[in-house]
């Protein structure tokens, strides 16, 4: 009988104990929501969202976990974002119309104002060519497969010429920049801040991107983001115009945290940001045309395989 007894005081120890771990566990989840982890490229806003803190202190008030991880380039760092590696992430216009080429899913979700004059053609200041078609038979260096040759292609045909009336040098921005220095080339197609520090060095802009191709920065989620957590999308964006609002009125601080990141001179950024609007917004119909425009024309120069439809990977926000 005693031997029963303390049976069924084992059975119902060890059922009042797995209650216990089952609450405890809940408890954790519910106090940890989930871990979001922040794809960023050295840009203004992004660099003074993490600088600041707030955007991050808000999410851990609301349970999350948060981490920050750098990438170099738009590609790379969409390819994480596809993976689910990432979260949330910003990038340009022509890397995420190459990233969905390639069957990649993600959510666009802000974009900051069209900025065309913060890329474009560079020449030395003693160059000869005043025009765009002295480029013919020149030889002009850009980033292939890039937006530089999206650009490029679009100025060449404005004059009546193509990539075929030049002589092409494919070299990415750091190495591109070394052979303009040098006159190993002619002229460069580049964007900024490359674009602004070229220029700070007595380089001539010939033509930006004013008037022939739109040149946005955009910010990104997976879907599962937008679908289960659209609250920390809402308040990232919020943060982000907030920061984007500041830069605008003063670029200051902004400029000095780009110089620790970039090495590249405050002042340069300075002019960057000036030349350019950091306030991102929701996506609005302006925002998605661009990048209709642009996907047709990359398609049209051969630079992607296939038509794309944007309307599945357009997020706006669902009331409650």
């Amino acid at each position: 009988m005693n031997h029963l007894r303390n049976k069924n005081v084992l059975v119902l120890f060890v059922i009042l104990s797995f209650s216990f771990v089952l609450v405890a566990c809940s408890s954790t989840s519910a106090g940890t929501k989930d871990e979001i982890n922040i794809g960023y490229q050295k840009g203004g806003p992004t660099l003074t969202l993490k600088n600041n803190g707030e955007f991050q202190k808000e999410l851990e008030e609301l349970g999350y976990t948060v981490t920050w991880s750098e990438f170099n380039t738009g590609s790379s760092i969409l390819e994480a974002l596809n993976a689910r590696s990432i979260d949330l992430a910003n990038a340009g216009d022509i890397p995420s119309i190459f990233a969905l080429d390639k069957g990649s899913d993600f959510q666009y979700i802000a974009s900051e104002p069209s900025a065309p004059t913060t890329e474009g053609i560079l020449v030395s200041e003693d160059s000869t060519i005043e025009s765009l078609e002295d480029l013919k038979g020149k030889k002009v260096a850009y980033n292939n497969a890039s937006i530089a040759q999206y650009l490029l292609t679009k100025l060449l045909d404005s004059v009546g010429l193509s990539t075929d009336d030049i002589e092409t040098v494919h070299l990415n921005p750091p190495d591109a920049s070394l052979a303009f220095e040098k006159g190993e080339v002619d002229a460069w197609v580049v964007w900024d801040p490359y674009l602004a520090d070229a220029e700070s060095r007595g380089n001539r802009v010939l033509q930006t991107a004013e008037d022939i191709v739109p040149f946005r920065s955009f910010y990104f989620a997976t879907s599962e983001l937008v679908n289960e957590n659209q609250e920390v999308v809402e308040l990232f964006i919020k943060h982000l115009s907030q920061a984007g609002k500041q830069i605008d009125e003063d670029p200051t601080e902004a400029s000095k945290l780009l110089e620790e990141a970039t090495k590249i001179p405050a002042a340069t950024w300075e002019t960057v940001l000036k030349r350019k609007q950091s306030n991102a917004e929701l996506m609005d119909d302006q925002a998605i045309e661009d990048l209709e425009i642009e996907a047709k024309d990359l398609l049209d120069i051969g630079l992607i395989e296939s038509e794309i439809d944007f309307s599945d990977n357009i997020w706006h926000p669902t009331s409650e």
